[in-house]
């Protein structure tokens, strides 16, 4: 890149590459690729390859990465919920078990998820799990006639796949509906 068009190769572009070999399965090239930068890489590059670990199933190389970010920062609640969510898509569930206690003991909690959306130059902001929102019953209304017009449409979630019970809007369906 600095031979052929004079541009000397900056952190994000060495991220960018992380990024696509990761996205593309190429999980060992990735890491290879980080290991070998020139400088040390940040929080951003290997949470890139952490998350394609989750997506490609290849718990080694997330472990390392999800290790890489805590000597970063040592409470980052993504890096420890992404390689929860790799050992339990793997069924190591006794790492689920041992990974989800260490959390608890250091008190590192999850940051909810969070949305929003501008409505009439008005910001509306949603927490997942979100039972205070003012609106929530007209939000959770919008959200059920959608939900049925995707059935309607031949939508069939992971969770429905095998069922032959009367399918139903309730919280099994969808984790964060509570009719409470």
């Amino acid at each position: 890149m600095e031979n052929e068009f004079g541009i000397i190769p900056t952190r994000e572009h060495h991220s960018c590459v992380v990024d696509l070999l990761a996205r593309a399965g190429r999980v060992h090239e990735a890491e290879d690729f980080i290991n070998q930068m020139a400088f040390d890489a940040d929080i951003v590059v290997w949470k890139s390859l952490l998350a394609s670990c989750k997506t490609h199933g290849n718990v080694d190389v997330g472990k390392r990465a999800a290790e890489n970010i805590l000597k970063i920062d040592p409470t980052n609640s993504a890096a420890l919920v992404l390689l929860c969510n790799i050992y339990a898509s793997s069924g190591k569930w006794e790492e689920v078990a041992r990974l989800r206690g260490s959390m608890k003991e250091r008190g590192v909690r999850k940051v909810p998820g969070q949305s929003w959306i501008e409505i009439q130059s008005k910001i509306n902001v949603f927490f997942a799990e979100d039972s205070m929102h003012p609106e929530r019953d007209k939000i959770y209304t919008i959200l059920e006639a959608l939900w049925l017009q995707m059935l309607d449409e031949g939508y069939v979630s992971i969770q429905m796949l095998g069922s032959t019970e009367h399918l139903q809007w309730s919280n099994e369906l969808h984790p964060h509906y509570s009719t409470k």
